[in-house]
């Protein structure tokens, strides 16, 4: 099975996970997943219950990517949260304050910087040089 065939397959694939829900360490509430269109509905029907949506991306393709490694640190310099990704996308509520957001796929490691301010939604989309999605390993 080649990879093209591999991520059609998952495109068209019936929803068969559920969006996973938690607190950080410092009680803010999170919701990861994404992966099919059941899933990317519910979670964008919540999207204004979080203060930063991230979601990784496939640069050429656009594909949606699984399993990339994020990372929150605060302006103090103290990681806040810290998870590998079941899903393209992460919603976090996060407080008010500047925050450094690292994602990591394979080699491929980005950052950027967002402010939260009150009312704020921030949204930030990483997007990595990979062939196609992929899935969350089993």
């Amino acid at each position: 099975v080649t990879l093209l065939a591999a991520v059609a397959a998952i495109l068209v694939a019936p929803d068969a996970t559920a969006t996973t829900r938690g607190q950080s360490a410092q009680g803010w509430k999170f919701q990861e997943g994404g992966v099919g269109a059941t899933e990317t509905e519910a979670m964008e029907a919540e999207r204004a219950n979080y203060s930063l949506w991230i979601m990784t991306a496939a640069r050429t393709s656009g594909g949606q990517l699984a399993d990339a490694q994020v990372t929150i640190v605060n302006d103090k310099g103290e990681q806040v949260f810290e998870r590998r990704l079941d899903g393209p996308w992460l919603m976090i509520d996060l407080p008010l304050g500047r925050y450094e957001v690292h994602a990591r796929t394979g080699e491929q490691s980005q950052s950027r910087i967002t402010t939260i301010h009150p009312g704020d939604h921030h949204q930030i989309v990483f997007y990595f040089n990979v062939e196609g999605g992929v899935l969350p390993k089993p």
